[in-house]
């Protein structure tokens, strides 16, 4: 009986199931190259300044620590973010965490240890973003079910995530609704603003890859294959796909490439040109973009011991870290997604 009813089914919607099934395939794939400590690969052939290439090439983890780390003289970049008065919420969350960072248990955070929490942070964001990303993508592909993401699709998801019942508007994938606040209209600008960079294929749609793309860049590898390769068409001058220090050292400030670190000359030469020849290609340029690299964790460690130790002893008390509260309520030990999302 069971066996008619599902023949009937499937009979009846060939179309539906077939979708859900390619859908459910694109997202098993998707997982299977994106997740896990193992990175997808890019490729670092020569080829014009027009057309540069976005094959995949080996990156391999954990990259080493060397011992040539030195202290930053400045705070890691938004280290220097200042956040309001802090609550008592907030203090909560650092006396929770602190005994989780303090592994060997003596009352003390070290580099290494806030370095190794950091690092599980991240990874664990990185992993909850993929799987996300899958479920979120075949919940609001609904009208219609076509393996892709319309903006108006998300604009109703949005809308009704935030209590808002969009039938309620006249047209309801009006981004410029009056009856929202401020703040809202706010975020959907950011959205329009954040869609327009992640809709490679089409301005309207977004695919499985786009949409992770869209929702947290930090953990989508076609997103960091572009940022290389507009690094490279950019600041390549000769175009031979690689990069020399004179070329590197011409690169603003604010890129994603040098934000990190306020020591440029030691950050190329110790840290991002692995095969030491003078130059970065585009395998160096992705290991050292990727979120995962153990050196972006470690540089976010030292400048929260520097700008906490009061008592310079390179570890940090429950005590110095409660006085310096805000600057660790928005890193990533705290708070990743939004550290993230601000540097991407």
């Amino acid at each position: 009986m069971q066996l008619k009813i599902w023949r009937k089914a499937v009979r009846r919607k060939p179309l539906a199931l077939l979708v859900l099934f390619i859908i459910f395939v694109l997202a098993f794939i998707t997982v299977v190259r994106l997740a896990g400590t193992s990175n997808s690969n890019y490729d670092t052939r020569p080829s014009s300044i027009v057309e540069r290439s976005t094959s995949p090439v080996e990156l391999s983890w954990p990259l080493p620590l060397t011992g040539k780390e030195t202290s930053p003289k400045v705070p890691f970049g938004p280290l220097k973010k200042k956040l309001g008065p802090v609550s008592a919420e907030e203090l909560k969350k650092l006396h929770d965490v602190f005994p989780k960072i303090d592994t060997n248990d003596n009352g003390y955070v070290s580099v290494d240890e806030l370095r190794n929490w950091i690092i599980s942070k991240v990874k664990e964001h990185i992993q909850g973003a993929l799987r996300e990303n899958i479920f979120l993508f075949t919940a609001i592909d609904t009208d219609p079910r076509n393996g892709a993401v319309s903006w108006d699709e998300y604009h109703a998801w949005f809308l009704k995530k935030n209590g808002i019942n969009s039938t309620e508007f006249e047209s309801p994938h009006d981004e410029h609704h009056a009856e929202l606040s401020r703040n809202l209209r706010e975020k959907i600008a950011w959205d329009q603003a954040s869609w327009s960079e992640a809709a490679k294929t089409d301005p309207k749609l977004l695919n499985l890859d786009e949409f992770l793309t869209f929702r947290h860049p930090e953990s989508s590898h076609s997103n960091l294959l572009n940022k290389a390769d507009e690094i490279l068409g950019e600041y390549d001058r000769d175009a031979d796909e690689l990069l020399t220090w004179e070329e590197y050292s011409s690169i603003s400030e604010d890129s994603i490439l040098v934000k990190r670190s306020e020591k440029r000359r030691d950050e190329f030469d110790n840290f991002m040109d692995r095969n030491r020849d003078g130059k970065l290609d585009k395998r160096e340029i992705l290991t050292y973009l990727d979120p995962r690299n153990p050196r972006h964790s470690h540089l976010e460690a030292e400048s929260l011991i520097q700008l906490s130790d009061k008592n310079s002893d390179m570890q940090l008390s429950l005590d110095e870290i409660l006085q310096m509260a805000d600057a660790f309520l928005s890193s990533k030990v705290i708070d990743t997604e939004s550290k993230f999302h601000d540097e991407f």
